[in-house]
């Protein structure tokens, strides 16, 4: 007897939907769009839409925290191939940006969407879970709280020069990135970042 598996065809049409909805959010903002736009889009119907995913907050959820997974992934499958403190604080600027300007939609979204509605609590976890990533690369003899703090105000540099690059880009009608764009980010924010870093002293 042959059994009919539909997991990968599923697992595919799914894909497809996140990747649609990902550029009409970026596109649009989470308020302005609607299931409608997205399964027209996709080339599905609304009802096949609402088979893969409950509502259009479900929908955006899992895109962020598809961003979030494999922005952390990365930069913890990184900064294990570094030693010293500096060069991993460096490396996670890089990957970081690599991120940020070869997915621009995803942060588009993050950055420039997500504070409309009842979605901006899912920046705030994912800008925590930087935040608590970061925490252990500030080698520094400091209290927990210190360094927490600064973690968050690494996260903050990083953060507030890709959302300037973004409106950036959007001035520019969303050319392709210029050639070595992110690595001029991440050279330009590890060096403040960095530049503080090394004058923080013991409590």
């Amino acid at each position: 007897m042959v059994i009919n598996d539909d997991r990968p065809r599923h697992a595919e049409r799914r894909e497809q939907l996140l990747l649609v909805a990902r550029t009409i959010f970026a596109e649009r903002g989470f308020q302005s769009t609607t299931m409608d736009d997205i399964a027209k889009e996709a080339g599905f119907t609304k009802p096949i839409l609402y088979q893969y995913f409950e509502s259009k907050t479900d929908l955006y959820r899992e895109i962020v925290a598809q961003t979030a997974e494999k922005l952390l992934a990365s930069l913890q499958e990184a900064v294990a191939s570094v030693e010293s403190p500096r060069a991993k604080i460096e490396v996670a600027f890089r990957v970081y940006f690599e991120m940020v300007v070869s997915e621009t939609d995803a942060f588009r979204i993050l950055f420039i969407h997500s504070h409309e509605g009842d979605t901006g609590h899912e920046l705030r976890a994912l800008e925590l879970g930087l935040i608590s990533f970061l925490e252990p690369l500030i080698n520094v003899p400091i209290s927990d709280e210190h360094r927490r703090q600064l973690a968050a105000g690494v996260v903050g540099i990083a953060e507030g020069a890709a959302i300037v690059w973004l409106e950036q880009q959007a001035l520019k009608g969303w050319p392709p990135p210029a050639e070595g764009a992110a690595e001029r980010l991440a050279a330009r924010s590890a060096t403040l970042a960095w530049g503080g870093l090394r004058t923080v002293h013991q409590d």
